[in-house]
């Protein structure tokens, strides 16, 4: 009867051994997957990049460009930003554009021939769920800042018909940072004149940072 225990322990140690490592084999497939992903989306659109700068204002160009660019703070992290970990989790994640980082970004905001509420959706979408970090990233929320202040009124009509949550989020890592504002700047007071909804949300926002 203890031999038939032993082997009913043994097969299931050996049982899990294996579920343990197809999760690891699968996770290491997912891996590469995803960095595979990344790696192709860099590609195109360093192939984009190539072609604006060379004849900046084809609106045709810019269109290229502006599709290639990231729609997501998940995935514009996995192409300019640097962590020990990416957005997927992989630890030895290498950031395929992070040295070149400021140029694709300053690029982005040279864009003029982009419907501008397009344009400043994309800029939305991409600070929802973002988080401060430096170089690629904090320039990107530095060049928003800039373009969002040129015009509020457009921003805070497209930003109103999000959901709170995504409002909040946005707001989040628009005051994210390593020395988070204690005050609201004079730009922002206009935004509760504009919503008043909006600019509660703003000021929770700000407050959860600090």
């Amino acid at each position: 009867m203890i031999n038939y225990f032993i082997s009913i322990l043994f097969s299931c140690l050996l049982a899990s051994c294996s579920a343990n490592s197809l999760q690891s084999i699968d996770k290491k497939a997912n891996e590469q997957v995803n960095q595979l992903v990344v790696n192709q989306m860099a590609d195109q659109l360093k192939k984009e990049y190539k072609k604006l700068s060379s004849n900046p204002n084809v609106v045709e160009f810019q269109e290229d460009y502006f599709n290639a660019f990231p729609n997501s703070f998940q995935i514009f992290n996995s192409l300019f930003g640097y962590s020990d970990k990416d957005p997927f989790g992989n630890e030895t994640f290498v950031s395929p554009l992070y040295k070149e980082s400021e140029g694709y970004i300053d690029v982005f905001f040279k864009l003029n021939k982009i419907e501008k509420t397009r344009y400043f959706n994309r800029i939305i979408d991409i600070s929802i769920n973002g988080r401060w970090y430096a170089d690629g990233v904090s320039y990107f929320k530095h060049r928003m800042e800039e373009k969002i202040n040129e015009d509020i009124n457009l921003f805070s009509k497209l930003l109103i018909i999000r959901d709170d949550m995504e409002i909040q989020k946005f707001w989040y890592f628009y005051f994210d940072g390593p020395h988070p504002i204690k005050t609201l700047p004079d730009e922002l007071q206009k935004v509760k004149e504009i919503n008043g909804r909006l600019f509660l949300i703003m000021e929770l926002a700000l407050k959860e940072v600090q």
